[in-house]
């Protein structure tokens, strides 16, 4: 398919990590690990399409947001991250980072400042508990209600790890909210080795269109 359709917008990548996965005898360490070059490439390739830089979120605790971030300070992100302190606890903050993200892109389309043709979050996490769902299903739904067609916003979700719970939260945004009352159907999940399988393009443009 195309790439014209991944041309002209923005991209956002939201990392929530969990405390468990920065201790080094943990599993998802290692997931994560295994995931960077995947998702570093995933970076690259949003960066070519939007040379004005990316926008990255930290959600995990305090959220933190850098925008018009390159590929190196996103690698950069991911290495602080595989070093950072497991002795706190850390709260996973992806209810407040998609709000922000999905407010701060409906206000700049108000005064004509969004791309073309919209723009594409990828959120990345490893632990959510099912609490917090049903505001974010409300947030992505009226959203929906703002948006012109249905391929101007695509939210896809990469779980890395297999934590059945994030899982259940991630497949409760990913039924078809159109059912419940979503104008367009924008959110998309999927495990870190889907990514690694298909080709880059191949996964933005499910981001879009699945």
């Amino acid at each position: 398919m195309s790439t014209d359709l991944l041309k002209d917008r923005s991209y956002t990548i939201v990392i929530a990590r969990s405390g468990v996965s920065r201790d080094q005898q943990h599993p998802w360490f290692n997931e994560w690990i295994d995931a960077q070059a995947s998702l570093i490439d995933l970076a690259k390739k949003c960066q070519e399409f939007d040379p004005n830089g990316l926008t990255i979120y930290e959600a995990s605790s305090y959220l933190k947001k850098y925008p018009k971030a390159t590929v190196n300070r996103f690698a950069d992100i991911l290495q602080e991250n595989n070093r950072s302190c497991v002795t706190n606890i850390i709260d996973i903050n992806v209810v407040e980072a998609v709000a922000d993200i999905l407010n701060h892109y409906f206000e700049r389309k108000e005064n004509n400042q969004t791309k073309p043709k919209g723009e594409i979050i990828v959120v990345v996490l490893d632990k959510h508990g099912i609490d917090g769902i049903g505001d974010l299903q409300q947030l992505i739904i009226k959203s929906s209600h703002k948006m012109d067609y249905a391929e101007e916003l695509g939210i896809t979700f990469i779980q890395i790890g297999d934590d059945v719970t994030t899982r259940r939260f991630m497949t409760g945004l990913d039924d078809d909210l159109t059912q419940v009352g979503a104008k367009f159907d924008i959110v998309d999940t999927k495990y870190w080795h889907e990514v690694k399988r298909k080709s880059v393009n191949q996964f933005l443009i499910d981001a879009i269109l699945d």
